[in-house]
């Protein structure tokens, strides 16, 4: 075991293991960044389902049913920072259904915006202008969203329990920045290329200098 253990080279094992854990962490966001992005106006219009990539302009929107709040515990302190909105959930029409839309905190002014000319316009006003462009990816919302979600569909737009049943688990979209995603694959994936290229060399060493010892000790 501790001539096999000799073998491994440990600077070929960290980088190795740093590169499958990029790899694991952003593969799922590489597949979907190599889709052709689709616009929120086919969104909007119906056209979409789990796994798209979608970005663009977001012509309209609908109201925040959930907002996500950060802070800093101290427990020398036990001291409190003040909580920080970092994420708002807003509600997306598209077509016959509702999806979710999650807008960063530097955004949100302009998906406040977007809201209140989105109801202007449905109440017979101009088409809203506010610019509110993001990129990112469509997914299954998460189990803690969907009560909230559910609960907003039901109280302020009149979906019933049934319809909500009949579509599924409901959809969000999620920003991403694929710029970013690629970025971290691709140094996942040479820094897993050079962690391999350094344990298969130092295991080729030890191996024959193991084949040259035995030779040696024949003679």
């Amino acid at each position: 075991m501790l001539r096999f253990l000799e073998k491994i080279s440990r600077p070929g094992l960290i980088f190795a293991l740093i590169g499958i854990s990029f790899l694991w962490f952003s593969a799922g966001d590489a597949v979907v960044s190599l889709k052709t992005a689709k616009t929120f106006d086919t969104v909007v219009a119906g056209d979409v389902s789990a796994g798209d990539r979608v970005a663009g302009k977001v012509p309209l929107l609908l109201d925040s049913f959930a907002v996500e709040q950060t802070w800093t515990e101290n427990s020398s302190t036990n001291s409190v920072t003040p909580k920080k909105n970092s994420s708002y959930y807003f509600v997306l029409p598209s077509a016959d259904k509702f999806l979710g839309l999650m807008v960063n905190a530097a955004d949100a002014p302009q998906a406040k915006s977007l809201v209140d000319q989105t109801y202007g316009y449905f109440s017979g006003g101009a088409a809203p202008t506010a610019e509110l462009i993001m990129e990112g990816r469509v997914m299954p919302m998460e189990e803690e969203l969907v009560g909230m979600f559910k609960k907003e569909l039901q109280e302020y737009y009149g979906i019933s329990e049934q319809d909500m049943a009949a579509s599924g688990t409901p959809l969000i979209i999620v920003p991403r920045s694929f710029f970013a995603v690629r970025t971290i694959f691709g140094i996942g994936f040479a820094l897993f290329l050079l962690g391999l290229f350094l344990l298969v060399r130092r295991f080729r060493k030890f191996s024959r200098m193991e084949r040259a010892n035995r030779a040696s000790n024949m003679y």
